[in-house]
């Protein structure tokens, strides 16, 4: 059980970026100026107390990694720097801020207004950042720049005689790097290669993926991500939603746009389409979510797009997350599955629960990064979790339904901010404040209700469709096979706006046992041609079960039943069933699950992600499985570590011994060679499994007695089945 709070934050991965910058160079850089630039030094600062305590935080995610030190200071144009006039009467000021030894340096303002015509520019031989004008103003009169490589930086301020006096510059902060920002954080193609570059699903997911935003916060020392966000009145104010923890406050740095341009190959993005500063409008820590107003909206070169939302407290069917682990570029992970109502590590309702990621991961650097469901509406934002690429493990989601209303503070809760005028609204699309380019195009979102094991004969498969065009979608026809076995054709109609979705269901298809592939594909959008064919189909592939034989597994779980997971693999030792997940309760729960099976051997593997099991601290639990006559046939109550197995085979004749001499294994254990005596008189068939479901051995009999070699095999649990015509009976085996 995962018994400390583990928070997965946002490190991000940046070379150099401006603050909607404005192009050009500073004047000192064109122009020899006649007087020397003053200094200003700050103290040496003694980091080695500050790197003690990275080696141990380092190993938490529940502490944003930190690679600066914020250091106050009070400059300003009035008293630091040195000003120049021209011979035009223009002026330039300029000021060098040193910090010695700094591996970076950034500044935070307190006072920032450039008057038209002016200019303010940071630069170094690294590095040159701006022009900042006086569109970079904010109403609050704060600023703040991204970190510039080295222990150095020149302030340059160039004022026209126009408007000389008109302008205020005051640093109040210079931000220390002592780590290096550009190794750690430009951290191109550093994350696990299990993840997918987000373009890979441009197709299905492009508007959402323009939603996603990279933030530095906390002093410009630490780093998260979130989404913008649409409102009710879809009126283009410019809401990002991320995570409470991460500490937003009003200088971050909001960067979009980092992505890779290529889906097979890793390319690295650009790093140069950000805003600065930001208004928190809403925080609360029991879902872990902040909202806040950027200082401007993204101008239209950035292409963003304000994420739909859903605030229906409804498990999704399956999730999509977009965000940047381990700061490279940007990647999309999907979970198939349902999502589980959960707390954050424990009992509660505050979290969805994401059980094991399909495709890709999380890592550090994705926090505060939204979750999307099946109908591309955001229903939560990364709090924490262990997911990585190298597990299956879980990770947590602060509800965007609990986030909704359920503190009726307005600095604590979304709908105050994105539901203004209180109209009710339960679920929002997303908005394109550039406008959506084609007229046509209708995509087919997902193909649910077919689940990747399916017990019995039939399935009736579900279809959502998107309306992605500018036209009103009212008319759409939807195609539909089964194998390849011929296209059946529904046509759908109905009032589909842009970013609209509707779901339709399909009529029952019969299927004998097997493996299947079922296909659905969308034509003819309003009677005319689709503009886009990238995103008209889908497909999913299942294996059915048309005559199953069951078992009943009953699970007790401890306090932490979210930790808890099954799986059940065939004799080929592939995945045939898996659990759909549970919730952490303090008490546990008792759950009961019947397993969908077929005549055969299998192994039942039970896991903890903390590796502790599910005894004895924190609540006893306990698992029984029993075959479909009612005997058990796997059973612990000691469970206390990562994972258990239980090999075991099932019959529509039951396995048990069915009298006590039917046959006998000795020695029991044994080294590998070992005999079995039969009292039975007719000819019948040994199969030996290892704890996989794999045979190892197999070969009929008609001796009572029969002596097996089993001494090459490596040493653990075996099982031994003797199958008669009609029956099959089973014993275990211990190779030591």
């Amino acid at each position: 059980m995962n018994k400390l709070v583990l928070i997965l934050f946002t490190f991000l991965s940046v070379t150099c970026f401006g603050q909607i910058s404005h192009g050009g160079s500073p004047y000192s850089l064109n122009k020899t100026l006649r007087q020397q630039v003053p200094k200003h030094t700050l103290t040496q600062l003694n980091v080695q107390n500050f790197i003690a305590e990275d080696i141990v935080t380092d190993q938490h995610k529940d502490i944003p990694w930190r690679f600066g030190i914020e250091r106050s200071v009070s400059l300003n144009l009035n008293n630091s720097g040195i000003w120049e006039t021209l011979p035009n009467g223009d002026r330039v000021w300029r000021l060098e801020i040193n910090s010695p030894n700094a591996l970076s340096i950034n500044f935070n303002f307190n006072a920032f207004n450039i008057p038209n015509g002016a200019t303010f520019f940071v630069f170094n031989k690294n590095q040159t950042l701006g022009a900042f004008t006086s569109q970079n103003n904010k109403a609050n009169n704060l600023f703040s720049t991204s970190p510039i490589k080295g222990d150095f930086a020149i302030l340059e301020y160039y004022e026209p005689a126009s408007v000389a006096g008109q302008g205020s510059i005051q640093v109040n902060s210079v931000i220390h790097g002592y780590r290096d920002f550009f190794k750690q954080l430009k951290a191109f193609g550093s994350s696990g290669n299990c993840n997918v570059n987000a373009i890979c699903d441009t197709s299905f997911w492009d508007f959402e993926i323009r939603s996603a935003v990279m933030l530095l916060t906390a002093g410009n020392t630490r780093f998260c991500s979130g989404a913008l966000i649409n409102n009710v009145p879809q009126d283009g104010t410019p809401f990002v939603l991320t995570a409470n923890h991460c500490g937003a406050q009003s200088n971050n740095i909001f960067m979009f746009n980092y992505q890779s341009p290529d889906c097979t190959n890793n390319i690295d993005g650009i790093t140069t389409q950000t805003i600065s500063g930001c208004t928190v409008r809403a925080t609360d820590s029991p879902s872990d979510f902040a909202l806040v107003e950027l200082s401007s909206i993204p101008p239209s070169t950035y292409n963003v797009f304000y994420a739909g939302w859903s605030n229906i407290n409804t498990p999704p069917t399956s999730a999509t997350g977009i965000h940047h682990p381990a700061g490279d570029v940007k990647k999309i992970s999907h979970d198939l599955n349902p999502l589980i109502e959960s707390g954050y590590y424990s009992a509660g309702i505050d979290h969805w629960e994401v059980l094991d990621w399909n495709s890709g991961t999380t890592e550090g650097g994705s926090s505060g990064s939204p979750l999307y469901d099946q109908n591309h509406r955001i229903v939560g934002q990364l709090h924490g979790g262990d997911a990585a690429c190298n597990n299956d493990d879980f990770d947590f989601y602060g509800k965007f339904s609990y986030s909704w209303d359920t503190d009726p503070n307005t600095t604590k809760q979304l709908k105050f901010w994105l539901d203004p005028n209180n109209t009710g609204t339960p679920i929002m699309n997303g908005y394109d404040p550039n406008g959506v380019t084609l007229t046509n195009d209708a995509v087919l979102l997902n193909i649910s209700r077919v689940p990747a094991f399916v017990c019995g004969d039939s399935i009736t498969p579900k279809i959502t469709i998107r309306n992605h065009g500018s036209a009103t979608l009212t008319s759409l026809d939807v195609n539909y096979e089964l194998d390849a076995l011929g296209v059946n054709q529904l046509n759908w109609s109905g009032s589909l706006p842009s970013f609209g979705v509707d779901s339709i269901i399909l009529p029952t298809m019969y299927i004998p046992s097997g493996n299947h592939t079922f296909r659905a594909f969308c034509t003819n959008p309003n009677s005319t041609t689709d503009q886009n064919h990238l995103n008209d189909s889908a497909n999913t592939s299942f294996i059915s079960n048309a005559n199953p034989t069951f078992a009943t597994l009953y699970l007790n779980t401890d306090n932490f039943g979210g930790e808890t997971s099954w799986l059940i693999r065939d004799g080929g030792g592939s995945t045939y069933i898996e659990s759909p997940g549970y919730a952490s309760i303090n008490g546990g729960q008792q759950i009961t699950e019947s397993l969908c099976l077929y005549d055969s051997c299998f192994t039942l593997v039970l896991k903890d992600s903390y590796g502790d099991g599910f005894c004895c601290a924190f609540g006893s639990g306990s698992i029984y499985l029993v075959n479909n006559f009612g005997d058990t046939i796997a059973q612990n109550t000691t469970f206390n570590s990562d994972s258990l197995v239980f090999p075991f085979c099932i019959s529509t004749t039951g396995i048990n011994e069915l009298t006590i001499n039917t046959f006998d294994i000795y020695p029991n254990p044994t080294n590998g060679l070992f005999t079995i005596n039969s009292d039975n008189s007719k000819t019948y068939n040994i199969q030996i499994f290892d704890v996989l479901g794999n045979i190892v051995y197999q070969k009929p009999n008609n001796n009572n007695k029969t002596t097996i070699d089993l001494r090459t095999q490596t040493k653990g649990v075996y099982l031994v089945s003797v199958i008669t015509e009609n029956n099959r009976v089973v014993k275990r085996i211990i190779i030591n």
